[in-house]
């Protein structure tokens, strides 16, 4: 029997890659095999992100594409998932009828039946709502993982793979959709992660990556309903701890984290474990008091700078990255000042910085006071041009040193050329006549810009 053919777009954090690969699975079992050529596919799958504004315009702009490529494939289905389907629901089906299958991030593993029920049926199907704990939805189900490998959603093999090891948050941040898109937290099950983990790194997979919206924060909600024991350092620790020592397991990275579950013993464990580098992601959104106390982040800026110093205490190279709001609702310019002061004090290696987009549904959207678009494009620009800096200057600091180095892939533009990361996960441009890729080895760094440096092979 030949087999179906996916094409898959994937918009927003790694945790819809995740997502993606996870439905790209289920999808096997329904002779399916991925494609890069729409026009060719039996089955189209947004899995849609709702962070930004004018996110569900996207997705609708996406789909009236999508119903001219349909004209000379009248066979083709639909499916939008992700959050804009959970935050848009029925009003998205009342505006694009082409969609033959809507599901929230909560019911991806209703993906095969809704499919089965459309073909039976020839009617548009729907899964919304939140993913329920564990025992909720199949109070009888097993706790185990799949042994079939993910594929990508590029289809190849990748060294870098991502896992979640939770759904939703708990924290309710003012300016945040995602409580509203995936719910409260939920937690898997420590075998069923390190289960998966196995089965990826037994498919090649070289670098693993823990995702959750709230790394940090990861089994708490198994200890509370007593499904975990408590432990001294947490469940997140132990599950690093776990994870970190499996065999063909090369470098260990997580995001994201929310500062104010960051505790010294996570910290610690970078010391403990050098396969987890010398970088973490650690958001901040603002470097100003006030402003975080009305976004609900629950951590000061000297909280803040307390884990930066038990993450530079553990390693003095620790590179760090981190996420910025700029005109959040009542920032002032004194502010905003006070966020360009800490950029510039921590010295991040990059960051993540956006203007303040207000998301139906939360607190910060209904605050007054909200910020004019041209202050916060010039605040945006203030904020990148510094930190454009910043980057540039600690690349060029680089040169000269010799870096330990993990091979992601090869150059698809040029020629013998490959990318690597540092232990710092700063890009690394290497030219080579052999092949490099999921290699862990020393360079020496001989040029640099703002976005990667250039390295020799040692």
């Amino acid at each position: 029997m030949s087999k179906k053919k996916v094409f898959v777009e994937t918009w927003g954090c790694q945790m819809n890659v995740a997502d993606s690969e996870t439905m790209l699975s289920m999808l096997q079992s329904q002779n399916y095999e991925t494609t890069d050529q729409v026009e060719q596919a039996d089955l189209v799958l947004l899995n849609t992100c709702h962070i930004r504004e004018k996110a569900t315009h996207k997705v609708l702009s996406r789909l009236g594409a999508l119903r001219q490529v349909a004209e000379h494939n009248p066979q083709m289905k639909i499916a939008v998932a992700g959050c804009v389907a959970q935050a848009e629901g029925e009003k998205l089906l009342e505006k694009a009828t082409n969609i033959d299958i809507l599901l929230g991030p909560g019911k991806i593993d209703q993906l095969p039946e809704l499919l089965t029920r459309h073909e039976e049926t020839s009617k548009t199907v729907s899964a919304l709502g939140f993913k329920k704990g564990r025992g909720e939805d199949h109070p009888h189900a097993p706790v185990e993982a799949s042994t079939t490998v993910k594929p990508t959603v590029t289809g190849k093999a990748e060294i870098t793979r991502f896992v979640n090891i939770a759904q939703g948050c708990d924290n309710f941040c003012t300016f945040c959709v995602v409580p509203f898109t995936r719910g409260r937290e939920i937690s898997r099950p420590a075998a069923e992660i390190v289960a998966e983990v196995k089965t990826l790194l037994a498919d090649g997979a070289r670098e693993i990556t823990l995702l959750g919206q709230n790394v940090n924060s990861y089994g708490h909600d198994l200890v509370r309903d007593g499904k975990l024991a408590e432990t001294e350092n947490g469940p997140f620790v132990n599950l690093l701890e776990e994870v970190v020592q499996l065999p063909g397991l090369d470098r260990l990275r997580f995001t994201t984290s929310n500062p104010h579950d960051f505790t010294k013993p996570l910290a610690e464990l970078f010391r403990t474990y050098p396969k987890m580098g010398r970088y973490i992601h650690l958001p901040v959104q603002s470097g100003n008091d006030e402003v975080l106390e009305r976004m609900k982040r629950k951590v000061t800026v000297a909280e803040y700078w307390e884990r930066v110093r038990w993450l530079r205490a553990v390693d003095p190279e620790m590179a760090l990255s981190t996420d910025l709001i700029v005109g959040f609702p009542g920032e002032t310019d004194e502010q905003f000042e006070d966020t360009l002061k800490l950029v510039e004090a921590v010295r991040f290696s990059f960051i993540f910085a956006f203007k303040y987009s207000p998301r139906k549904g939360t607190a910060a959207a209904r605050f007054r006071e909200q910020v004019p678009e041209d202050v916060m494009s010039r605040r945006l620009a203030a904020l990148n041009e510094l930190q454009d800096r910043i980057t540039l200057e600690m690349n060029l600091a680089e040169i000269g040193r010799t870096r330990e180095v993990l091979c992601h892939y090869k150059s698809r533009k040029e020629d013998n050329v490959y990318y690597a990361r540092t232990e710092q996960f700063r890009l690394v441009k290497i030219p080579a006549e052999r092949d490099l890729v999921g290699k862990i080895f020393n360079v020496e760094i001989i040029d640099a810009n703002k976005t990667a440096l250039v390295g020799r092979l040692v």
